[in-house]
């Protein structure tokens, strides 16, 4: 774990920062308001695209950098800095692949969200919790025919998903789209299956940020509570798991904080502040 005093703390959403019921503590937002007021850069790292973003999340004063679609979008003070789309003949090969299979897509396209029609009208029947019953019918459009839509816009998308609770015909998936596309594969939660471009991670939209920013790769934290966060969690010089997060995501992580729904996040913000201090 770094010695250097942290300058940039990049934090992901569900499941990190926001509670199970899609909540952002009081504890936490005050943590994250005091963390801002002591000069340290805060940046949202989701999977979501930017059109979905809490308002909660990107209405704090002074929190400027987003990283969406895990990482194949970068914004500024709601601006698109840099998109990272999926290669045009990746996405043949994602259609060519699930072909013979009934699934149900999603595919982000600047921020924005496209979902199989299926599971807007009846979220629930394919495990979505109630706390996000209202993000899934908030999709921006909801389309009858998926796998035509993609292939129409198969050079625009920043990132696909698919939603398959057979855990088997899900690994089976996983491999051959990893052994037969140059996408970058990664879940946000156990169902999913998320597809981007091979640099499109966010480990690599953090580096970049802080290129951008000039900031040092041991003056940054990262936390996270997932398998798409673990890249960036490694990479930080500081690497904070919550309590709940899958393996992967905590053996990539330097320290472990408590769970989402017990203010991990606002934990860790004190740890930092701690750090900084000892570092003057």
């Amino acid at each position: 774990m770094t010695k250097s005093k942290i300058k940039l703390l990049a934090l992901d959403l569900d499941g990190t920062t926001l509670t199970d019921n899609n909540t952002l503590t009081k504890e936490v937002r005050s943590a994250i308001e005091k963390a801002i007021d002591n000069n340290i850069i805060i940046v949202a790292a989701s999977g979501r695209p930017f059109g979905t973003m809490p308002k909660n999340i990107i209405d704090i004063p002074n929190l400027e950098y987003v990283i969406s679609s895990n990482g194949a979008g970068i914004y500024k003070n709601g601006e698109a800095v840099k998109r990272i789309l999926i290669d045009e003949n990746d996405v043949l090969k994602f259609l060519d692949i699930t072909e013979p299979y009934d699934l149900i897509f999603e595919g982000f396209i600047n921020g924005l969200t496209y979902t199989d029609l299926r599971y807007v009208q009846d979220p629930r029947a394919y495990g979505c919790s109630e706390a996000y019953v209202d993000y899934v019918r908030s999709s921006y459009g909801h389309i009858a025919d998926m796998r035509k839509f993609i292939y129409e816009h198969r050079n625009e998308f920043d990132s696909l998903e698919i939603l398959e609770h057979n855990e088997k015909l899900r690994s089976y998936l996983w491999n051959e789209l990893e052994t037969k596309t140059e996408m970058y594969i990664t879940s946000s939660t156990p169902s999913f299956v998320e597809m981007m471009n091979k640099n499109a991670t966010k480990a690599y939209a953090l580096e970049w940020i802080c290129s951008y920013l000039g900031i040092e790769k041991e003056n940054t934290s990262a936390c996270g509570n997932a398998d798409n966060d673990a890249d960036m969690v490694r990479w930080s010089g500081m690497g904070v798991a919550v309590s709940n997060a899958s393996e992967n995501c905590l053996n990539s992580a330097d320290i472990i904080v408590s769970s989402n729904n017990e203010n991990g996040v606002a934990e860790l913000i004190e740890t930092i502040l701690q750090h900084n201090s000892n570092c003057d």
